[in-house]
C-alpha cells in the first residue's frame, strides 16, 4: 500500500485518502453499494449488507399496511424499484 501512495503522490500528484483506503479480500471490501463474492467457484457480484439493508426498510415503508389504496402502492413500488434497479 505504501509503494502505491507513494506513486500516486509524487507520480501522478494525486492525494490518497488514507482513512477510506484499504488493501483487503474484495469480499470484505464493498465498491459503490456492491460486494464481490465467490459462488460456486464463480466471482458473482451483490448488494453490500448496508445497501441490502436501506433497500428493504424503504420496500417496508412503502408496503406498510395503511388506509392506502392497493394500486397505489403498487405503483409507488414499481417507481422505486424501477429506479432503484436503473441506478446500480
Amino acid at each position: 500500500m505504501e509503494s502505491l501512495t507513494a506513486f500516486l503522490d509524487k507520480k501522478l500528484k494525486l492525494r490518497v485518502n488514507r482513512q477510506k483506503s484499504a488493501v483487503d479480500r474484495p469480499s470484505r471490501r464493498k465498491f459503490l453499494g456492491f460486494r464481490l463474492f465467490k459462488y460456486q467457484g464463480q466471482l458473482r457480484i451483490g448488494l453490500a449488507t448496508k445497501t441490502r439493508q436501506r433497500v428493504n426498510a424503504r420496500i417496508r415503508e412503502l408496503t406498510a399496511r395503511a388506509s392506502r389504496n392497493m394500486a397505489c402502492c403498487i405503483e409507488d413500488l414499481n417507481t422505486y424499484l424501477r429506479g432503484w434497479v436503473g441506478y446500480y
